[in-house]
């Protein structure tokens, strides 16, 4: 006759103390270098410690990495980034870093792991999501950004500095970009204006595309005193008929960095004499001729001080918005603007 198994009453607490235990004599750096982060996309993300190998997968990634002075960390970067000229003034071994591809034209998934990566940041749009539920399964962590909005981009710049290990609270850009919005709304609100003029922005994708209401250029026109005419769109990047265009009559039309100013060349027609901005002249491309200042970046603040000059000029000093322009790039970057041979570079051509 087999005798019953005798069960200890106490053995689920006795192996519950052990464990306890277990965890208190753990090393103390084990412990301290421990992350978890939630981020843009709500998922909790698990460190085992600061993060030292670093992947971008997009250039404005990329942009908050540099102005985190984080970018001797990436051992793998989009294939745009490696371009940049404004990268490339900063920091001149990035051209060395292996490409991983792009977001638009694809991510080479082989070559990310090969890295081996501690991190890799993602973009919240297109196939993100996706693309971290991949590398999750091979292991490899990633966070996910949305930066949209002024706010989104300090949340960024947080978020990544907390993943290397760096003081959340303490990121230099972040004070820069509030300097500068504050400097902006205290013009365009002493005394307010009581007309807004209304502008149209073209983006990357062709002349007659551009930003809804959920995008940062959005954010962008508004602080600096303009009313987009394409608020009410919805979602992302929209395309829209000339004729449409032609209705909204806007009293500026601002050109994303990427576009390809050939195809504002259209606007030299006689169908568009009719819109304001083309026989007012005042048709103008987003800075600089280093990085765009159009993309989500501590850079787009400054394209709020920009615009703000170009829509009310009797409220800022040309000299001074230079003067904050170059100081901007040479307290996050040790070298100013014009230091690393950038331009405005905001004039397109002579509209008849």
């Amino acid at each position: 006759m087999t005798r019953p198994k005798t069960v200890c009453p106490f053995a689920p607490r006795i192996i519950g103390l052990a464990l306890m235990i277990g965890l208190l004599f753990l090393p103390a750096s084990a412990k301290a270098d421990r992350l978890v982060i939630t981020d843009m996309a709500e998922r909790t993300i698990r460190l085992d410690g600061p993060a030292k190998r670093l992947v971008t997968t997009f250039k404005p990634a990329t942009l908050c990495l540099f102005c985190l002075d984080l970018q001797n960390r990436l051992v793998g970067i989009d294939t745009d980034s490696r371009r940049d000229p404004l990268h490339q003034a900063v920091f001149p071994g990035v051209t060395e870093i292996p490409a991983v591809g792009t977001k638009s034209a694809g991510l080479n998934l082989e070559t990310i792991v090969s890295l081996k990566p501690d991190l890799v940041i993602l973009y919240a749009q297109k196939d993100g999501r996706q693309l971290a539920d991949r590398l999750d399964a091979l292991g490899i962590r990633s966070l996910i950004i949305l930066p949209e909005t002024f706010d989104s981009i300090k949340q960024t710049l947080e978020l990544i500095a907390r993943a290397a290990g760096a003081a959340p609270d303490v990121i230099p850009a972040t004070g820069l970009m509030d300097e500068v919005l504050t400097l902006v709304e205290r013009r365009l609100s002493d005394p307010a204006i009581e007309k807004k003029k209304r502008a149209y922005f073209a983006s990357p994708r062709g002349l007659f595309s551009t930003a809804t209401g959920h995008m940062l250029q959005d954010e962008i026109l508004t602080r600096a005193g303009l009313i987009n005419v394409s608020h009410d769109l919805r979602g992302y990047f929209q395309d829209i008929s000339p004729e449409q265009l032609i209705r909204w009559n806007p009293d500026i039309i601002v050109l994303s960095r990427g576009l390809d100013v050939n195809l504002v060349r259209r606007l030299d027609t006689p169908v568009f004499q009719a819109v304001t901005a083309v026989t007012a002249g005042a048709v103008y491309r987003f800075p600089s001729s280093l990085s765009p200042w159009d993309f989500p970046s501590p850079l787009s603040a400054l394209s709020t001080l920009w615009l703000a000059q170009k829509a009310y000029p009797d409220r800022f000093d040309p000299d001074q918005t230079r003067a904050v322009i170059e100081q901007f790039h040479q307290r996050l970057f040790g070298r100013s603007l014009s230091e690393m041979s950038g331009e405005l570079g905001d004039i397109v051509f002579k509209i008849k």
